[in-house]
């Protein structure tokens, strides 16, 4: 475990990090679009303000659109622009733009619209109930054994919610596109995590109009969280579409309140699990789960982020019976999409919960009621991979240690017994799968390419984005390393599509896991090739050899074999595991959750750069404290908010003692680390909550509200 100062660090502590609105072009014209404040409506007229010049406005809507109206994606369902009819508040109507932000702003504000309003379903508890409202996909994980419940198996059955998630990142979502009319190509600059998936969607709405989109990511992105996956495909693609009218270069960068209302966020969940447990050995017998996500109006990436989720929806335990059932659900809202851990928090929040509440059926503590259900080796997942190593257990057994926990629980129990305000502390584990689901990996047969240049500079050509996590110091790390190369002399070139091959997107943990050890694997090919004792020394004396280039594919294991009809075989090849235990007071005065101290003890096998991973677990666990606290939408007649000014996150007075461990850091190679810190703390406050005061609260975020409420409940 090595720890390298980040590559970007000094820039942008001296400001000197050009992100993306610090770029500007000759000629430049401002870019926004015209919204609907409708849930659902026919669209009867536009009415633009007379006192306005429209022919200073350059005005694009669906009828403009020289190519396809449909974005690009795992399910193509989304237009770029709405036609005749909006099926949500938010949808993108028309695009405008202009040399002024300031008249922008005013002209669209001042755009009125005249709708035939439709029945419209925009509450997330109700559009998951009814199986009428729902897509019609489903994923079926048929572990099941036909067990029958004997009469001794405690039944426990209940329904956790949890609700859409702000990603919030520093830097809103913004592209600039540049039309060349001569070469017949769409230049395009944002901030984003997928450029191959911008240029898609560009080539997509451009048609014939271009003969190539170039896609480039700024210097800096302001943080991503999965925020920044699809979303971006919409703006590019408008930004071009308003460029190639207008002649000129166009910045769209979205102001915070409409970035909140528009884009993509986590997906709210119902997941309604049953359970048999056998009331003599306290084995987990039956697991039946019902796991529902809200997609919003259109289905997009939600597919696959309800296969992940349903993937890890048994959590960590053993059972010889399982049936999961997944299901996409419609509503009148703005599709949902990827965030930080792509539908497994949801997951891990229900079973999480659920566990404790067996435990308190069985008067046992939930320590030793996961202890004797956790995977072990031997065990399996629902869908028939076997499990290969005892590492979430490892994990288990110290983060136990670590917190103390057997001695907190006998001195909180005391201190309750005497004191209006709690002490509480509460436990959940989880794992993730590295990088794509299934068969995935080897479908985007990522390509990586290294050049060694003249004057020794080793250049480093991946699609994969740094957005603040980094990634490009790490990836640098790993060439280095094995190399045996100058760090300094390492560099991630800035991801451009005509320069950098595809490398696949800068999603599902899979920076390091899939694309860090394929750069490794290709040094090691290089070593190899040029037979060096010392790569400084070779390149000064066979200067003939060079500039070279070197390329790799990622080739699957053959082992990796993974049915998407049956959902049985091997999800992914490797896991990162991770243990976690949250110490909460509780304000009794003011119904107020205090989290004291959250320690999670990780497996992500090798670790490259101990601080990177530290900040992004320590991240990670904040985002889920927020999750798990504080972070939910108010209902405010349409919309979602206006601003981070309601949207409650976590400040730096809400952070609690934080302490982080890798175990098993001796792996041969590194694994996924981006996402798994979010699944473990909203679950653990949340059975910390129940330890202290012993009210089952089966929804996030517990805010005093929601305790109040159920306090009441328990108390009737």
């Amino acid at each position: 475990m090595k720890t390298v100062k980040k590559v970007d660090a000094r820039r942008k502590l001296e400001g000197k990090a050009k992100f993306l609105d610090d770029y500007s072009y000759d000629g430049m014209i401002y870019g926004q679009f015209f919204c609907s404040n409708s849930h659902h409506g026919i669209i009867k007229k536009i009415i633009f303000p007379q006192e306005y010049d429209l022919s200073q406005f350059i005005i694009v809507s669906a009828k403009d659109i020289p190519g396809k109206n449909i974005v690009p994606e795992p399910e193509c369902d989304q237009p770029f622009i709405a036609e005749k009819e909006v099926f949500h508040f938010g949808q993108i109507i028309l695009g405008v733009a202009h040399p002024c932000k300031e008249t922008l702003k005013d002209f669209i504000k001042n755009i009125k619209i005249e709708y035939k309003e439709l029945p419209a379903l925009a509450d997330t508890k109700e559009t998951l109930k009814d199986e009428m409202n729902s897509f019609g996909r489903k994923i079926i994980i048929d572990y099941s054994k036909n067990v029958k419940p004997k009469r001794e198996w405690i039944h426990t059955h209940s329904v956790y919610y949890t609700p859409h998630q702000e990603q919030a990142y520093l830097e809103p979502q913004g592209m600039i596109a540049i039309h060349n009319q001569e070469q017949k190509t769409m230049f395009v600059k944002g901030t984003m995590q997928c450029p191959f998936f911008v240029k898609d969607a560009v080539e997509a709405i451009m048609g014939d109009k271009i003969k190539e989109a170039i896609i480039e990511t700024s210097e800096g992105i302001g943080g991503a969280f999965g925020g920044k996956e699809d979303f971006p495909n919409i703006i590019a693609g408008i930004a071009s579409l308003l460029s190639y009218k207008s002649k000129k270069p166009v910045k769209i960068v979205l102001d915070r309140s409409d970035d909140m209302k528009i884009t993509t966020k986590r997906h709210p969940s119902r997941v309604e699990i049953d359970t048999y447990t056998d009331s003599k050995t306290h084995k987990i017998k039956k697991i039946n789960i019902d796991y529902r996500l809200d997609a919003g109006a259109y289905q997009t990436l939600s597919p696959v982020v309800l296969s992940r989720g349903v993937l890890h929806s048994g959590g960590g335990y053993a059972c010889e019976d399982v049936y999961i059932k997944g299901q996409l659900y419609k509503s009148n809202t703005p599709s949902n999409g990827a965030f930080r851990g792509f539908g497994a928090p949801q997951a891990f929040f229900a079973i999480e919960s659920h566990i404790d509440k067996i435990a308190a059926s069985l008067n046992l503590d939930p320590y030793e009621f996961r202890r004797m259900n956790i995977f072990r080796i031997g065990d399996e997942f629902p869908s028939t991979q076997k499990i290969t190593e005892n590492h979430l257990f490892d994990c288990f057994e110290k983060v136990i240690e670590k917190s103390d926990y057997h001695r907190k629980i006998k001195e909180f129990a005391k201190f309750n017994k005497s004191n209006d305000d709690k002490k509480g502390i509460g436990i959940a584990i989880a794992y993730h799968g590295g990088g794509y689901t299934g068969n995935g990996e080897k479908v985007l047969n990522s390509e990586v390419k290294i050049v060694i240049e003249k004057n020794g500079v080793v250049k480093v050509f991946v699609s994969n984005a740094d957005m603040g996590q980094g990634a490009h110091t790490t990836l640098a790390q790993l060439v280095n390393e094995t190399l045996s190369y100058p760090f300094e002399k390492t560099i991630v070139q800035i991801p451009n599509t005509s320069k950098t091959p595809n490398s696949g997107p800068t999603v599902a943990s899979r920076t390091i896991y899939i694309v860090g050890n394929l750069l490794r694997k290709l040094a090691l090919k290089i070593k190899k090739e040029l037979q060096f004792e010392n790569l400084e020394e070779f390149i000064s004396n066979n200067q003939e050899y060079f500039p070279k280039e070197f390329r790799m594919h990622f080739v699957q294991d053959p082992s990796v074999i993974f049915n998407e009809e049956t959902y049985q075989g091997i999800a992914y090849k490797d896991y990162s595991w991770v243990a976690c235990v949250a110490e909460i007071y509780y304000h009794s005065v003011t119904y107020t959750i205090e989290p004291k101290r959250i320690w999670a003890v990780f497996d992500i096998g090798n670790v490259v750069n101990v601080k990177i991973a530290e900040g992004q677990a320590e991240g990670g666990i904040m985002q889920g404290v927020g999750y798990g606290l504080t972070e939910f939408f108010y209902k405010k007649g349409y919309g979602r908010m206006q601003g981070l000014t309601d949207y409650a996150l976590p400040t730096s007075l809400d952070i609690p003692e934080i302490n982080v461990e890798f175990i098993h850091t001796n792996s041969d190679f590194p694994k996924g680390l981006g996402e798994i810190p979010m699944h473990t703390p909203a679950p653990a406050i949340r059975n910390a909550f129940y330890n202290a005061t012993g009210i089952f609260i089966d929804e996030i975020p517990l805010v005093p509200e929601r305790i109040i409420k159920y306090e009441l409940l328990k108390k009737k």
